[in-house]
């Protein structure tokens, strides 16, 4: 029996608690749980093997444990044979032991992408993360959900918006998720737990790390009420990559999408393509004319995205979605069914050049900014590797990101953080199915 073989056999042993009814954490893993669990690991830290690579290979062979015992046929899966070759040279034992070590330090939940629990809507995509670690009530993930994002720097309106948004759906039973940020993101969640709905936060960090640190009693209320759940391995640390590589979980376990406020070059534009790429709704918030905080949303509403000004205007159009689950538009309680927000035709002339002169950086931020969870573009994107990067792509035409670093010779993480900076600056175009081609 070859070695990493053994390996997986090894990781299974410490025997079956079966007092663990629901997903389990790493102490009530029985044998097969733990053997599953170290084979994603190995795909998770095999050189060259992305996202959306794994998940080939999961639903080409049903298991991260088969997966990695069937890597000669992995071109079966549309992976090349020198994917398969870094897989057997182990290289991913050092930092996938790491992982594993870990995992056994934190409380939280480690679902599968094999466990039958694993969210259908979540496995439905062609990146669909191997594993998440969750902490809280993991019913959640089966509830209908719609995702409520914007801007960390949010305007008073903004906040009371996504509040109004995030409480009328909740109250309709419907679990609002967003991203666990300060501005937008921190009053969807408040504002989501106080009604049946709750909320489902997705991190861009390690299950035990809280970020910001302001937001931390809204991370022990999550615990306690709602959900949290990341696909980064504990102690991972807020790094400004992981922040757009979260927002495809946040799209992918929702219904739909909602934008309240985001500026041109906002990280919550990169949801909404997400969501559209996913075959998910996505709405946006239009917000008043020449608002330098909403020049984002409106930039969606001529794409496509649909104009929303209330909550019903949500629930009807996803009334077909909402139907099995027993929900419409007139289970919105009588005194949420108002709209917040001034249509266009109603709104004032004078609120419009108010909002004319917000510039960002000055009177029109509610706050503090929330830290370095979305620096500037070229900070993601060294010189060097932008040119390396740019003439690959011109030369082979659109490739897939996974072919990407391997003609580059770099790790898949490394990549991530040029093609986010290279999208939000303008030089390259992401297609469907995670490929990217150069522009002009």
């Amino acid at each position: 029996m070859r070695k990493q073989d053994n390996d997986l056999h090894a990781a299974g042993r410490g025997g079956i608690d079966h007092r663990a009814a629901s997903v389990p954490t790493w102490a009530y893993m029985d044998q097969a749980a733990r053997t599953e669990f170290w084979a994603s690991l190995a795909l998770r830290h095999c050189r060259g093997l992305g996202a959306l690579s794994r998940a080939r290979l999961l639903k080409t062979f049903g298991s991260a444990y088969n997966a990695v015992q069937a890597r000669e046929r992995w071109p079966e899966a549309g992976l090349t044979r020198r994917q398969a070759a870094e897989m057997a040279t182990g290289s991913w034992r050092v930092t996938a032991k790491e992982e594993w070590n870990r995992a056994q330090t934190v409380q939280a939940h480690i679902l599968l992408w094999s466990d039958p629990r694993y969210p259908q809507r979540l496995r439905e995509l062609p990146d669909a993360p191997v594993l998440l670690y969750c902490r809280g009530d993991l019913s959640l993930l089966h509830s209908p959900a719609f995702a409520v994002v914007g801007s960390r720097r949010a305007t008073s309106q903004g906040r009371s918006m996504a509040s109004y948004m995030a409480r009328c759906l909740s109250a309709c039973g419907i679990a609002v998720i967003s991203g666990m940020a300060l501005g937008i993101d921190k009053v969807a969640h408040e504002a989501a737990l106080a009604r049946v709905g709750r909320s489902i936060g997705v991190l861009g960090t390690g299950i035990d790390q809280i970020y910001p640190r302001s937001n931390a009693r809204l991370f022990g209320e999550m615990t306690e009420k709602g959900l949290l759940v990341t696909e980064f391995a504990p102690g991972a640390l807020p790094l400004a990559e992981h922040f757009p590589i979260r927002n495809r979980i946040i799209s992918g376990l929702a219904l739909g999408v909602l934008v309240v406020e985001a500026a041109s070059r906002s990280g919550s534009l990169i949801t909404a393509r997400l969501a559209l790429e996913q075959n998910r709704e996505v709405y946006a918030v239009p917000g008043p004319a020449l608002d330098a905080h909403c020049l984002g949303c409106q930039q969606l509403v001529r794409q496509g995205a649909r104009p929303v000004f209330s909550a019903e205007d949500v629930l009807l159009d996803l009334a077909e979605q909402l139907r099995p689950f027993g929900i419409s538009h007139e289970t919105l309680p009588e005194e949420e069914k108002r709209a917040p927000f001034p249509r266009p035709e109603e709104e004032p002339a004078a609120a419009t050049t108010r909002n004319a002169a917000a510039v960002p950086g000055k009177n029109s931020r509610s706050g503090p900014a929330a830290g370095p969870v979305c620096p500037p573009a070229d900070a993601l994107v060294p010189e060097e590797r932008k040119e390396r990067l740019l003439a690959c792509l011109r030369a082979q035409g659109a490739m897939q990101a996974d072919a990407l670093a391997l003609a580059l010779d770099i790790s898949v993480s490394e990549l991530n953080t040029l093609l986010i900076g290279l999208e939000m600056l303008g030089r390259i175009k992401r297609l469907p199915g995670a490929r990217y081609e150069a522009l002009p």
